[in-house]
């Protein structure tokens, strides 16, 4: 090889290396815009403790303007649940009905018939089959509300039906989901709407919380043995407001640093829903119910 030949070469590209080095140290990177920053979401659960009757309804909220709805609760907390949706912006980007029973969507049913000045994007819900809800239904399911909901999203291009195996990312948080009606559901439960519950699994870049709706104790054992570690999650929405027996396993399973237990004075003072409580304070959560101080968490 003949060094003299390619000498330029190599003082060419010493030179263009010390230019770059100076343009770096003299031009630091501009930092980046607050579009490409991280966005957190703040988890908030609503309730009122001396209701004497349990509900359902959570807000989502990010740091770039986004609010996400779960359930809502009763018909007569629809004047409420409007009061929370205003100081967030009046507009839903998606509302998510676990279950269509009348303490998670009866104030759904009555803002989605006459939203006024609240704007709702898009919307979440298990598609129950109609024929087998209504063959197996109870005194307690409340069958025409289920038949209201169904009768307004037959109507609506906004509704999405989701179930077992979906997933879809929003606005950068990933929602999994793990239940839904199914055509086997009789195999494991005939409560068909509690049965059918949505559990989903939202999740940030570093943490995550898990809804469950109201699924029974052998739904949720179901659900370990089919996805098993991709239920783990930091937050737990408790199921079934914190009651039936033989959930022990199942919050231990997922470990959740949180759990919310949708549930007012009457209903905590249950055996079951007791029971559950000191054995979620015994698996060391923190457990936020509805005379808690603090029922928000943040996932980022």
């Amino acid at each position: 090889m003949d060094s003299k030949k390619y000498m330029p070469h190599f003082a060419g590209l010493a030179a263009g290396l010390l230019t770059l080095l100076l343009a770096l140290f003299l031009y630091p990177a501009v930092p980046c815009s607050a579009g490409t920053a991280s966005v957190s979401w703040r988890v908030t659960q609503y309730g009122d403790d001396n209701a004497g009757k349990q509900s359902m309804f959570y807000t989502i909220k990010g740091s770039n303007g986004k609010l996400i709805v779960i359930d809502g609760g009763w018909t007569d907390q629809e004047a409420f649940v409007r009061k929370i949706i205003r100081s967030l912006g009046n507009k839903v980007d998606l509302w998510i009905i676990t279950h269509p029973h009348p303490d998670h969507a009866g104030a759904f049913i009555k803002i989605f018939s006459s939203p006024g000045d609240i704007q709702i994007k898009k919307m979440i819900a298990p598609k129950i089959n109609d024929r087998r809800y209504r063959k197996y239904k109870h005194d307690w399911d409340e069958y025409p509300v289920f038949q209201q909901f169904m009768k307004l999203m037959s109507g609506s291009s906004k509704i999405r039906w989701k179930g077992a195996g979906d997933s879809f990312r929003f606005s950068g948080l990933k929602f999994q989901f793990f239940n839904g009606y199914s055509s086997t559901l009789t195999n494991t439960t005939r409560d068909i709407c509690n049965g059918s519950s949505l559990v989903f699994k939202v999740s940030g870049k570093k943490t995550s919380m898990l809804f469950t709706g109201d699924i029974l104790t052998k739904v949720g054992r179901r659900l370990i043995n089919t996805y098993k570690n991709q239920l783990k999650s930091t937050y737990l929405q408790a199921p079934h407001h914190g009651n039936n027996t033989g959930r022990y396993s199942f919050y231990k399973y997922i470990g959740a640093a949180v759990t919310f237990v949708d549930a007012p004075s009457f209903l905590r003072k249950y055996p079951a829903v007791s029971r559950n409580l000191q054995n979620m304070e015994a698996l060391g959560e923190q457990v936020y119910t509805y005379n808690s101080s603090r029922r928000s968490v943040i996932i980022r």
